[in-house]
C-alpha cells in the first residue's frame, strides 16, 4: 500500500504545472449569503467579491452540514478540512486526514492565518509553518491573541495593536511575496480564515463613516420579534441570541445590521489587497482562488440572530471558486456541502486517491457537466434536522414533535409552512422517509420524537443576561442599556 501510495504522490507531482494551480482559500466567519452583492444583496458594498464572482463560478446552494453544538464554526471547519460528514469529523480532528496535509504529499507548499478553532494538535499536523493564526472561537477584533506556527512549534504568542481582518491580510500577503522570492517552482496553498463578520459588531470608524451614504440596512423579509416555537435552549438562548433583548428591537437590530454591512464592506476591501498581490506577484493566471463562509447567520431572521438553527438563513453560505479551468459569469444552482470543497480542491491539485473522504467532487459541475447531491441532510444538537431534496426542504423537531415543510424555492424565507397542507402530504411522507434513512446513512441516532418534550412554544420577553466578555465597551453601552 506504501508503494502504490507513492507511485500516486509522484505521478501528481510531475503533472504540468498548469494542471496543478495554485489555490488561495478564504474563508469568512458567519457571513449570510445575501450580505454579497453577487448573492443578492442589496445596498451592501462588496466590489472585490462581486468581481471575483464575475470572473468565476458562484455556487448558489451550498451549505453547511450542521453541528453538534452552538460553536458551529468548529465541526463547519472540520468538515471542510477533512471532506467528512459531521459524524465522522471530531472537532478536534483527531484521526483525520487533513486538506493541507494530502496536498503536502503531491508538492504543494502549504500556509495558513486566520482563525484556527480545531486544536493545537490538528493545527501542528495540518500547518507546520503558519502566521498570525488566533486560535479561538471569536475574540474583540481589536485584541487577537495571535501566534505563529514554526516547523511544527507554536511560538511567538502575543497581542499586537490592529483590527483581526488586517493582521491575517498582512500575513497572507507575505507569505504570497516570501514564496515569489524564493521561486522554487512549487504550488501553494494558502488557507485564510477570516474572523470576520462574526461580532462582536465593531467595523473600524472609517468603514462606518464611508457607508453612511447608503440607504439603512432594511430589516430581514422574514422578521420577528420572538421565534415562537421552542428550539431548544442549544438555540433559544445561546451566546449569540444575548445580543439584543427579547423581543427584537428592530430599530437596534437595523443598527446592528448596519455595522456587520460595515464589517463585510471592510473584509471586501482586506479581499481585494490579497487578490491585487496575486496580481502583482504575476499569480493570478495560475491560482484557483475559491471563497466562502463556514456558516450563515440569522441577523433578526425568523426572531433569531445567530447560526444555531437549520433554516436558510444560517446553513447557506456565499461560494466562490475562480481560476484555472473555471468559466467565468457562471452560475451553479447544484445542491451541496461545504465539505464537498475538500476534494474538489485535491482532485484540482492532483491528488487521486482520496480514501476516507466523504466529499464529492464538485469539479464537474464547475464545469457544467455535474448537477450536485440528489438531497442534503442538515443535523443540528440534539434538537433538529432537516432533509432538502428538489424544491423542498422537511425540518424535525424531535424536543417539540413537530414537522415544518418549506418550498423554498418559492418561498425562500421559509414563510409558509407546508407540513400540515393535505396537498403535500404525499411530499412530506416521502422527506420523511429520506431523513430517517439518511440519518441511518450517516449513524446518526437521534430519535424521531424526544422521550422528554419541552413545552411547544416559548417566551422569551424581557430575559437578558450580561454581555460576553468580547464585547467592547461601545456595544455594551448601546445594546444592554
Amino acid at each position: 500500500m506504501w508503494l502504490l501510495t507513492l507511485i500516486v504522490a509522484l505521478a501528481a507531482a510531475s503533472m504540468p504545472a498548469q494542471q496543478r494551480p495554485n489555490v488561495l482559500f478564504l474563508l469568512a466567519d458567519d457571513l449570510r449569503a445575501d450580505a454579497v452583492g453577487a448573492f443578492g444583496g442589496v445596498d451592501v458594498h462588496t466590489p472585490n467579491l462581486d468581481a471575483l464572482a464575475a470572473r468565476g463560478v458562484r455556487l448558489t446552494q451550498v451549505y453547511c452540514m450542521g453541528s453538534r453544538h452552538g460553536a458551529v464554526c468548529a465541526p463547519s471547519r472540520a468538515m471542510l478540512l477533512s471532506g467528512r460528514v459531521l459524524t465522522r469529523a471530531p472537532d478536534d480532528l483527531k484521526g483525520c486526514k487533513t486538506l493541507p496535509e494530502w496536498l503536502r504529499e503531491v508538492g504543494y507548499v502549504t500556509f495558513a492565518t486566520g482563525k484556527w478553532h480545531n486544536g493545537d494538535a490538528a493545527l501542528r499536523r495540518a500547518f507546520p509553518d503558519a502566521r498570525s493564526v488566533f486560535r479561538g472561537g471569536m475574540c474583540d477584533h481589536r485584541q487577537v491573541p495571535l501566534c505563529d506556527v514554526v516547523d511544527g512549534e507554536i511560538v511567538r504568542r502575543r497581542n499586537p495593536a490592529g483590527f483581526s481582518t488586517e493582521h491575517f491580510t498582512a500575513a497572507v500577503i507575505d507569505f504570497l511575496q516570501r514564496h515569489r522570492a524564493n521561486d522554487d517552482g512549487k504550488p501553494f496553498f494558502a488557507y485564510v480564515p477570516f474572523t470576520a463578520p462574526h461580532d462582536p459588531r465593531d467595523p473600524p470608524r472609517q468603514w462606518r463613516e464611508r457607508l453612511r451614504n447608503l440607504p439603512r440596512s432594511a430589516l430581514p423579509a422574514n422578521f420577528r420579534g420572538q421565534h415562537g416555537l421552542n428550539l431548544g435552549p442549544a438555540t433559544m438562548t445561546v451566546r449569540d441570541e444575548n445580543l439584543l433583548g427579547w423581543p427584537r428591537d428592530a430599530d437596534l437590530l437595523r443598527e446592528q445590521l448596519d455595522e456587520y454591512r460595515a464589517l463585510v464592506a471592510h473584509l471586501d476591501e482586506q479581499i481585494g489587497r490579497i487578490l491585487a498581490a496575486l496580481v502583482e506577484l504575476d499569480y493570478a493566471a495560475d491560482t484557483l482562488v475559491v471563497f466562502t463562509s463556514d456558516h450563515g447567520l440569522a441577523l433578526g431572521s425568523h426572531g433569531l440572530l445567530g447560526k444555531q438553527s437549520l433554516y436558510e438563513h444560517s446553513m447557506k453560505a456565499p461560494c466562490i471558486v475562480a481560476g484555472p479551468g473555471v468559466p467565468a459569469g457562471t452560475v451553479r444552482d447544484g445542491l451541496c456541502y461545504l465539505l464537498d470543497l475538500m476534494p474538489t480542491v485535491a482532485r484540482a491539485a492532483g491528488v487521486r486517491d482520496l480514501s476516507g473522504v466523504d466529499g464529492m467532487d464538485l469539479g464537474p459541475m464547475l464545469r457544467g457537466e455535474g448537477r450536485g447531491r440528489a438531497q442534503l441532510l442538515t443535523i443540528y444538537a440534539k434538537s433538529q434536522r432537516a432533509l432538502r431534496r428538489g424544491a423542498y426542504k422537511l425540518l424535525r423537531l424531535p424536543q417539540i414533535d413537530r414537522t415544518l415543510m418549506f418550498d423554498v424555492r418559492d418561498d425562500p424565507f421559509e414563510l409558509r409552512d407546508l407540513a400540515g397542507d393535505p396537498e403535500f402530504a404525499e411530499v412530506r411522507r416521502d422527506l420523511e422517509r429520506r431523513l430517517r434513512e439518511a440519518q441511518r446513512a450517516v449513524g446518526d441516532e437521534l430519535a424521531w420524537t424526544a422521550e422528554r418534550q419541552l413545552p411547544v412554544r416559548i417566551d422569551l420577553t424581557g430575559k437578558r443576561w450580561p454581555p460576553d466578555r468580547w464585547q467592547p465597551q461601545w456595544i455594551r453601552a448601546k445594546y444592554w442599556h
